[in-house]
């Protein structure tokens, strides 16, 4: 051989052999979501460490009764592993609960994480099988942080907390993903300008929810939300709500001690962490998480709805609206506005929830609804005012109640009634042509999986879970136990703490 050739041999077979080593070696980790520079592949979010070995990938019905809270796509993991690059390591505090787990892969490496959130609103990412611990921004997360967040308990049984009854929700409660800190009140309630708003001050071991489900509640349907915030200091559902939540089934939740004498970041705070608790406790749709209050507490409820409107999805204020223009009195005074102007996306999704403002002649807060109303609609958003002439400055009677919560929830109600309709229809093609024989084609899970895709948790999309073989058909009511659904783990034993509340 030429010795000027050896050199150039030798090189070929120094390289091959760096190549045969560098692909036993496993990919270095660089933060959760990322291997030795490169995105992963696959994010599966689950409420344990045991990952079932099949998934959906249309059916968040069907991956939430196995188990996954999410099955991320490629555009929800690309920012996740930029931002994994700059992941700091850190130590997990010890109160801070473990809400979940996220397994990621990319070709044959694989890690899994305990997931929690801190109270400084901090996403920590723990290496089951060593002791590394990131942190990321939660809200940079929320792709993984916020399905966990939702319900994750038994769909079948009944719940322990009584149906139609106010009593005091069992602590611990769940923090909201967003804390209104001096950054989140400017973006949220200030429209991006600088506000004097104090940071909230409260201490959610210290507060008390008051919950009343509805007189059909059953977590194998979500139900909606209702946030109530007083004026005085009850957090009780007031007892005229009841016909409409019953009606309509809603979930209601008030705080105590959230009344016109505390901080109003406080209330709005406290609002939002209702949310967070009942969510996670209690099968709730997103789509119908209403908000209302009383007098000061109208108000509340109104910058509620259009300050967090991907949250909130609409509002009846009850003698008492804030708007973000000054009020005019029709005296030449104004009423100066209760909270910043929106801006994209947001103003969009304000838009398309409505605003039920509830007053009447005799309410000195009259003028200022009826202009307030007048500027909404100008604005092109869905706001209506609902008045009645014999009323004052006071709750409005149940039917009255019933018919701004209605017109609130109509939307909705037609949607949900539509799809539902259009399940069943799709129930029975698939029944005439296949009956119940077993699943033998990809085409039959196809269709069945379409169902749970139009109209998820109803009739039709529990029936075609069980046809898939991932539920069993519910147990007959004589031999159905009661399931520990809303109690938090540490009371689930004794439901210590679910105490019956005198309504007002």
């Amino acid at each position: 051989m030429p010795r000027q050739v050896l050199p150039s041999v030798m090189i070929v077979l120094l390289c091959a052999a760096v190549g045969m080593l560098a692909s036993e070696v496993p990919a270095r980790h660089l933060g959760p979501f990322d291997f030795n520079g490169t995105p992963v592949e696959r994010v599966i979010v689950t409420w344990s460490e045991t990952l079932s070995n099949r998934n959906f990938k249309q059916s968040a019905m069907g991956n939430r009764i196995l188990g996954i809270a999410a099955v991320l796509s490629r555009t929800q993991i690309r920012p996740l592993a930029t931002l994994s690059r700059n992941a700091q390591m850190v130590g997990w505090p010890n109160e801070t609960e473990v809400i979940g787990v996220v397994h990621v892969s990319l070709g044959n490496d694989s890690k899994t994480y305990r997931v929690g959130v801190t109270p400084d609103r901090l996403a920590l990412f723990a290496d089951i099988e060593s002791s590394e611990v990131y942190a990321l921004s939660a809200e940079s997360c929320n792709a993984v942080v916020q399905p966990l967040l939702r319900y994750s308990g038994d769909f079948l049984n009944e719940p322990v907390i009584p149906r139609a009854q106010v009593v005091v929700l069992p602590a611990p409660y769940q923090l909201a993903p967003i804390l209104l800190d001096t950054q989140a009140i400017r973006d949220r309630l200030a429209g991006g300008r600088k506000s004097q708003l104090p940071e909230t001050a409260r201490f959610l071991p210290e507060e008390q929810f008051l919950i009343r489900l509805p007189e059909g509640y059953s977590p194998r349907e979500p139900a909606g939300l209702l946030v109530w915030v007083n004026a005085g200091s009850s957090g009780s559902p007031p007892a005229v709500f009841n016909d409409a939540a019953d009606a309509m089934g809603l979930v209601m939740i008030g705080a105590s001690d959230s009344g016109n004498v505390r901080l109003s970041t406080d209330r709005y705070q406290l609002a939002l962490d209702a949310v967070a608790t009942t969510t996670r406790r209690f099968h709730i749709d997103p789509a119908r998480v209403y908000v209302t209050g009383i007098s000061g507490g109208g108000r509340i409820s109104s910058a509620l709805l259009a300050c967090f409107p991907d949250i909130f999805t609409g509002a009846v204020p009850i003698v008492g609206l804030n708007t973000y223009k000054p009020v005019p009195l029709g005296d030449g005074r104004f009423v100066a506005p209760g909270y910043g102007k929106r801006k994209p996306p947001r103003w969009r999704m304000f838009r398309n929830h409505r605003t039920a403002a509830v007053t009447a002649p005799l309410d000195f807060n009259y003028r200022e609804m009826v202009n307030a109303v007048r500027i909404l609609q100008r604005d092109g958003l869905d706001a209506r005012l609902f008045e009645y002439d014999d009323m004052a400055h006071t709750l409005p009677t149940s039917e009255r109640f019933t018919e701004a919560i209605g017109w609130v929830d109509a939307r909705q109600a037609k949607a949900r009634d539509k799809a539902w309709a259009d399940a069943e229809e799709q129930l029975e093609r698939y029944l005439a042509k296949f009956d119940n024989l077993p699943i033998q084609s990809d085409t039959q899970r196809r269709l069945l999986e379409r169902i749970t895709v139009t109209a998820p948790w109803s009739p039709a999309a529990w029936q075609a879970c069980e046809l898939l073989g991932i539920v069993e058909p519910p147990p007959e009511e004589s031999g159905a136990a009661p399931s520990k659904v809303g109690v938090p783990p540490a009371a689930a034993p004794s439901g210590a703490g679910v105490s019956p509340v005198a309504e007002p």
